[in-house]
Order: structure tokens, then sequence, then C-alpha cells
């Protein structure tokens, strides 16, 4: 029923939490996808134990040549997945032992043929919710109601359950030199379908120091993530609509903002919407070097 994807790189010394906690699931159907991202330490082995161990789960291990980054790894292990429903399951992430069979549950449930992925809470590893709860519980939403048209953004972590089919129709953005976040896939997603939300905790996820979020980064990577995932943000996005909503305004900000250090002749925004956007960050820098100095 489940193909749960891990992408992992020189995470040996994490992944036993995940092991041990789908270990421990107490509805069993699921394949797990081990993506290893090229690492160099001895996941490798650790994964051959598990699999030649009585631990009655189903272990798909893929070892990549070299390592390309989460994106690719997630959209390498999507081309694998076989089962219906798909859970990305970071190298350091931990579920409650009825997770997957509170998910069956939840999915036996929704008769809405429109809803691409369940998304649930997530906690730290103090137990402490990460972020805001869902406005309703549960609540089926599209990108409007969940983006476009909140005065404030809905903070934190979230965890997803998704469709197998449309996740194969909609793969991660990726870059080769830059990582773009994954939430403008999501939105991607939540344009053409909805979201079931729920305010029930199902992972537990670890603070890393080596995580993506933590890292340092070079002005020019910053830039060129920033270029692309305003770019796709936009790319589909009609001009009366970037005039319209806040967050597409705010996109344009960050494409024009990027141009001094990154662009992209493959991947750029019409000449019309660049227009645009140029006026947009016109009228929008003032506020943005006043609130930047208070």
């Amino acid at each position: 029923m489940f193909s749960i994807i891990t992408p992992t790189y020189n995470r040996a010394h994490t992944l036993d939490r995940v092991y041990t906690s789908l270990k421990e699931q107490t509805f069993k159907q699921f394949t797990w996808i081990i993506v290893d991202d090229g690492s160099t330490d001895n996941t490798n082995k650790l994964v051959e134990q598990w699999k030649t161990s009585n631990s009655n789960i189903n272990i798909e291990y893929h070892l990549l040549k070299e390592n390309k980054g989460k994106p690719y790894a997630v959209n390498y292990g999507v081309k694998h997945a076989k089962e219906e429903f798909i859970i990305i399951a970071d190298s350091d992430d931990a579920f409650y032992s009825n997770t997957l069979n509170e998910l069956k549950k939840v999915w036996e449930s929704i008769s809405d043929k429109s809803i691409a992925a369940i998304w649930s809470l997530v906690e730290d590893e103090n137990q402490n919710i990460k972020g805001d709860k869902f406005p309703e519980n549960p609540w089926i939403v599209d990108f409007k109601e969940r983006v476009l048209n909140r005065n404030k953004q809905i903070q934190g972590d979230k965890w997803h359950c998704w469709k197998t089919n449309i996740l194969k129709q909609f793969p991660l953005f990726y870059d080769e030199e830059c990582h773009i976040g994954e939430s403008h896939t999501w939105n991607a997603i939540n344009s053409k379908y909805n979201f079931y939300c729920i305010n029930t905790v199902f992972l537990t996820v670890y603070n890393s120091q080596v995580s993506l979020m933590n890292s340092k980064k070079p002005k020019k990577i910053i830039a060129r993530a920033a270029y692309l995932s305003s770019y796709y943000g936009l790319r589909d996005v009609s001009i009366k609509d970037m005039l319209k909503y806040k967050y597409y305004r705010y996109l344009a900000f960050m494409y024009i903002k990027s141009l001094p250090n990154f662009s992209s002749k493959k991947l750029k925004l019409s000449l019309n919407k660049s227009l645009i956007a140029s006026l947009i960050f016109l009228y929008s820098l003032p506020n943005k070097v006043i609130h930047k100095l208070s």
C-alpha cells in the first residue's frame, strides 16, 4: 500500500531511526526504498545487514554513482515506487508505530478524487509541534485558500503522504548546483489538486547540524536558488495574478533581486512578465529597505 522513500547521504549514524520506527509499524504492507545518494560511509553495509536480518521489512536499496542532492534522489525513488501511496522519510526521521495504520484509515475515509495528499503535523525531538496547526480538522484545501488568500501563511514543518500517480506527474524541481525547496513542487500540485490536512502528529524530526537548512551557501548559489524558485513559481501564472496576489508579488521581487548574481537563458520569464516583475520590484523596494533599517 505504501512506498516509503528515504534519500540518504552519509547518514548511517542516523538511518537507524527510520529503520527502527518502520520495524515497529503495526501495519506491514509497505516497501522501504532507500536511495543512497553516493554515500562514502558504511550505509551500504548497514542496509545489507538489515536486508538479511529477520525484520520482515521489504527493503529496496539503490546506490547512485554520485551525489546529486535530495530532489534527484527523491525523484529516483518515485520512479521505482509501485505502491498506491508514497511517503518521503528523511534519513533521520522517526514515525509513531501506528502511523501507517492511521494513514490507511484516513485514505479509506476519503472519497474525494481531487485529493492529492494527506498533510499532517510534525514534532521535534522534545515532542513540541513545529509551527502552526491547521485552521480546521480536517482541512480540505486548494492553493488559493492555503496560500494566495491568506493574510498570514501557516508556519512550520508539515509532513505528507502522497498519491503515487500524482508525484510521478510532478517530480521535485531539481537543479545540479542549488537546492530548490520542495514547497514549490507542493504548490504546483496544490494548484491542480486539493490537500487533506489533519491536526495529527505522525512524525518526529531531529535537528541536524549538517542539514540543508543549517549549511552556509555562497551568494551566487543563494541567488540561483531564489531565481529558479521564483521562475518555477511564476512560470504558469497570469500577469493578472502576479499583480493581484501578495505571494506572486514576493516571487516577482525575488526574481528581479537575484538577477545581478544569477540568470538563465533557458529558464526565464517572458518579456512581459519580466517587465511586470521589474515594476513590482521597484514599487516594493522602498518598503523593503525601510523595513530592513527599522
